[in-house]
């Protein structure tokens, strides 16, 4: 169970998974303003249709945008061989100005923290087999999520993995 809340707040541009299960998880930012409720909002409805399944503010809090049975659209172009990314992957979006340029916009702890439990908890769900930055896959420069602190994600993740409910 999170120690960060999860706000439900469903995006209207989705589509189907074809019976394909999630096998990855891509990371990105945000890019916009930093505001959580502008960020939220835009993903909720937009004329690109871009949505994704799990939004990070700052301070942890998770906003549900579209459930995991469904394809958000949040990879666009993309490396992966096993047909349309969005059908195979979850997506999480990170509350994040994404500047390439000092002042650069941090992850706080909370926010790394709150990305590494709901990863785990697509690992125990799923047969996840990929974590990723949307840079990694994506063929049209793509650079999110920039200065991500991987080493502590990582550090999350394996804590979070370890704390994980155990079935008996």
């Amino acid at each position: 169970m999170s120690k960060y809340p999860v706000i439900v707040r469903m995006a209207k541009s989705h589509g189907s998974r074809n019976t394909l299960i999630p096998s990855m998880v891509v990371l990105h930012h945000t890019a916009g303003s930093g505001n959580t409720e502008n960020e939220v909002s835009y993903l909720q409805s937009n004329s690109a249709g871009v949505s994704i399944h799990v939004c990070i503010a700052k301070d942890g809090t998770r906003y549900r945008m579209v459930d995991d049975e469904r394809s958000a659209y949040h990879v666009g172009y993309s490396k992966v061989s096993l047909g349309n990314a969005n059908q195979v992957s979850l997506g999480i979006e990170l509350i994040n100005k994404g500047r390439k340029v000092p002042p650069f916009d941090e992850y706080p702890d909370a926010q790394v923290e709150s990305c590494a439990e709901q990863v785990v908890e697509w690992m125990a769900k799923y047969d996840i087999m990929v974590v990723t930055s949307h840079e990694a896959i994506d063929t049209r420069g793509k650079f999110d999520p920039w200065r991500f602190p991987w080493k502590k994600f990582w550090m999350y993740v394996g804590e979070a993995w370890q704390n994980q409910p155990k079935n008996v």
